[in-house]
């Protein structure tokens, strides 16, 4: 069965990081139980990965990894890494 990993960088989200990882989440879910959603968190100065922590209590196949700020690309070359080194088939 293949795996996708949708990979979303954040940074100073709290406000919109809920609804975000929840319409990402729906889609994996629908996909299979392999996929996840990973959320990188590039060094929030807000609340961004405290309420990705929480979810993660709520939602099995969303993971939220933090990092030191790095700036937009350097997150998402993280978090494709990230995806490849778990498994996944595909990363979006």
């Amino acid at each position: 069965m293949n795996k996708l990993y949708i990979v979303i960088p954040a940074y100073n989200e709290e406000e919109n990081i809920e609804t975000t990882a929840r319409e990402w989440y729906d889609v994996v879910y629908k996909i299979n139980e392999q996929s996840r959603v990973a959320v990188i968190n590039d060094g929030s100065k807000d609340s961004t990965f405290t309420i990705l922590q929480e979810l993660q209590k709520e939602l099995p196949q969303l993971e939220a990894v933090t990092k030191p700020n790095g700036g937009h690309g350097a997150t998402v070359l993280f978090g494709y890494r990230y995806a490849l080194k778990n498994g996944a088939d595909y990363v979006l």
